[in-house]
């Protein structure tokens, strides 16, 4: 077998090596997935919450895998989330966690009981609330700014990399260039 000689070559033998060790490793944690534990043998499922965090007022979306004697509860929602049954065999459920009365960066429990006895449970996560949009660029200002010499510079930037990319490949075309 010849090895690559061109730097292409080698990168493109190097991604395919880096993939192939991933598959390897990522193989046997996909074929363990569908050994249960002893938890969900008994009933104890996950309960899927969506989202799983954000700020206090957020509307979260329940959904249970047994028909719930209640609704879903938790000191984190305003009033339990009555749960419907869906097409999937799911029972699904919209809420709203409270604006007042809970700590940034604490995990609640979400719980349903269902009518054999087992209990789902999940957690939300409340989150600071967003205050205003983050910087990202130049924008406008009240008393006109003073952006000319950044754009100045970032078109003088631009225009020294357009002249290096052609200078660059005028003297590769000629044959005269070493790596």
């Amino acid at each position: 077998m010849r090895t690559p000689q061109t730097r292409i070559g080698r990168l493109a033998l190097g991604t395919a090596a880096a993939l192939l060790t991933a598959g390897a490793v990522a193989a046997p944690a996909a074929a363990s997935e569908g050994v249960s534990d002893d938890k969900q043998s008994k009933g104890n499922h996950q309960l899927s919450i969506s989202p799983t965090s954000g700020p206090a007022g957020t509307s979260v979306t329940v959904r249970a895998t047994c028909e719930p004697a209640g609704g879903a509860a938790s000191e984190a929602l305003r009033q339990p989330i009555h749960l419907k049954r869906n097409d999937n065999n799911q029972w699904v459920g919209t809420g709203q966690i409270k604006r007042e009365g809970l700590r940034t960066g604490q995990s609640y429990p979400i719980r349903v009981t269902c009518v054999n006895g087992n209990q789902q449970t999940g957690s939300f996560t409340v989150t600071a609330t967003p205050s205003g949009g983050a910087s990202a660029g130049f924008g406008g200002s009240q008393d006109g700014g003073g952006y000319a010499t950044a754009l100045a510079v970032g078109g003088g930037i631009a225009v020294a990399g357009a002249v290096g990319y052609a200078f660059t490949a005028r003297r590769r075309a000629a044959g005269n260039h070493y790596y």
